[in-house]
Formats: structure tokens, C-alpha cells, sequence
């Protein structure tokens, strides 16, 4: 494969969550290195987050690591009933399997900016705490709730009052729902 040059790398902004949560996703724009590479078994990319955005909904990943290193600025990682900082050449890991949600959020003034990378799985799941919604990889329509429901991209599902739940509410300085 020869060097794969940046400006043709395509870039991804994600606003794939159903009704009000895309929101909290459109500071989110990634460079999809490996897709560039046409890499199949893991995901990596470069990920700039802007000032009040988050990486996505707070959620676990049934059969995908994933890992975070951050390039610049300072991210906020939410991780179960834990909140830190990372900055500069710091990095979080996610277990597959681990049924404890995550989300990272860039609480700062500045964007920030870290590599993601992620396996993949083709019968990935992820279950996302205080929502009644699941994502399945394989799906036609892959946002449903628990039960199996196809969500509309803009039906928000409901919020859900368990353990481990997080709203972007809850976030300080957060004026999102």
C-alpha cells in the first residue's frame, strides 16, 4: 500500500445517533486513516473534538477494545462512576465485554485532538446506560431500542433511571439534554 496522503483521507463528522442525541456528537470530526489504508479488522483515526462536544453516547462495546492517546488539548473521560482528565501523550483503554459505560467529552475551551482506535467486530453490539437503546453492527437499521425496535433517526429514545445510566445533563456546564 503506498503512503496515504492526509488531504485524501476522508473525514467523518458523527451524527449517526437518533433524534436529540446526534447533537451531542456534532463537535466530533474524525480522519478515517485506516479505512484509507482499507484496513478491515480495526479501526484508527484521528479525532478532533471541539469545545463542548463528545466522542459519542455513553455506551459499552460487547466485543470491541478500544483506545484512546491524546495528541492535544484535554479531554474528560466519564468511565462508570469515575471522572478524569487526559492531555497530551495520555491514554484510556476499554475492555471488551466490561459492562461499564464510557464516553469522552471535551469540556475545555479549545479542541482537542487524539487517536482512536478500535476493533471490529461484524456482530459488534454496544448497549448504551440510561437509554433504551442498543446498536447492532449487522443491522439494517442498526439503532433499536433493548427490545429490538427499530429506532427513526429522529425518534430520541427514552431515557432510563439504572445503574451505571449517564445523561450529557448531568455533565458540568453541559446545556445539553
Amino acid at each position: 500500500m503506498p503512503k496515504i496522503e492526509r488531504s485524501q483521507v476522508e473525514t467523518y463528522s458523527r451524527s449517526v445517533y437518533p433524534g436529540k442525541l446526534r447533537e451531542r456528537t456534532s463537535g466530533y470530526e474524525k480522519l478515517k486513516l485506516s479505512d484509507a489504508g482499507d484496513l478491515t479488522q480495526f479501526g484508527f483515526g484521528e479525532v478532533t473534538l471541539q469545545p463542548g462536544g463528545a466522542s459519542g453516547i455513553y455506551h459499552w462495546h460487547a466485543k470491541e477494545d478500544e483506545l484512546i492517546y491524546v495528541l492535544e488539548g484535554e479531554l474528560t473521560v466519564i468511565e462508570g462512576d469515575q471522572t478524569y482528565t487526559l492531555g497530551p501523550r495520555e491514554c484510556a483503554t476499554f475492555k471488551a465485554g466490561v459492562e461499564v459505560g464510557h464516553t469522552i467529552e471535551n469540556r475545555s475551551g479549545q479542541p482537542a485532538t487524539f487517536l482512536e482506535l478500535g476493533t471490529r467486530d461484524e456482530t459488534e453490539r454496544c448497549i448504551y446506560p440510561g437509554y433504551d437503546m442498543r446498536f447492532r453492527r449487522a443491522a439494517a437499521s442498526p439503532f433499536e431500542t433493548r427490545e429490538g425496535v427499530t429506532l427513526a433517526p429522529d425518534e430520541t429514545p427514552a431515557t432510563l433511571d439504572e445503574p451505571d445510566a449517564y445523561h450529557f445533563s448531568q455533565a458540568k456546564g453541559s446545556s445539553h439534554d
